[in-house]
């Protein structure tokens, strides 16, 4: 990347490596790590599935999206994991990041996808969830692009890191 600070979201359904990959680029990079997951947890405590509360959920949307524009303005590279849906909500980071933006959705076979979150040491979401987080990701390569979708199902999190993420 160039001398200047960016935003990238590393997005995807839950159990596919988001938090391990947001990790490494932040500790090998020294960048700003931002998680949408423990931005909920600080909003509300003990809330197990935001889903079913969407205006909570535009809340969390809304806290992480001003965190991370405060950390851009002060011209910090950040990373977020966090599964980020919606073209509206989308948008909105591409207007306010524009170039600076680099949106990556990882999404290995669905069935690497459900094994996954199923040996998810924090909390699994279960195979519907997963499917259905899975159909929206691929109903959103319109307009996410599908040069941003990667496939990691033959992949560990380091090897992923290293062919698409080492470079940043």
């Amino acid at each position: 990347m160039s001398d200047n600070n960016f935003v990238l979201i590393i997005t995807g359904p839950t159990g596919v490596g988001k938090t391990t990959l947001c990790k490494l680029v932040a500790e090998k990079f020294g960048y700003k790590y931002i998680s949408g997951d423990e931005t909920k947890k600080e909003l509300f405590p003990g809330l197990e599935n935001i889903i079913l509360y969407p205006e909570k959920l535009e809340i969390v949307k809304n806290e992480l999206l001003k965190r991370i524009k405060e950390m851009f303005n002060k011209k910090e590279c950040v990373v977020v994991d966090y599964v980020i849906l919606g073209e509206d909500y989308i948008n909105k980071f591409k207007k306010l990041f524009g170039k600076n933006l680099i949106f990556k959705v990882i999404q290995p076979s669905v069935e690497t996808t459900i094994e996954r979150d199923k040996k998810r040491e924090c909390w699994t979401s279960g195979d519907e969830s997963v499917k259905r987080l899975y159909k929206d990701f691929e109903e959103s390569k319109n307009f996410i692009g599908e040069e941003n979708y990667i496939d990691n199902s033959n992949e560990t999190p380091q090897e992923t890191f290293d062919k698409y993420f080492n470079k940043l």
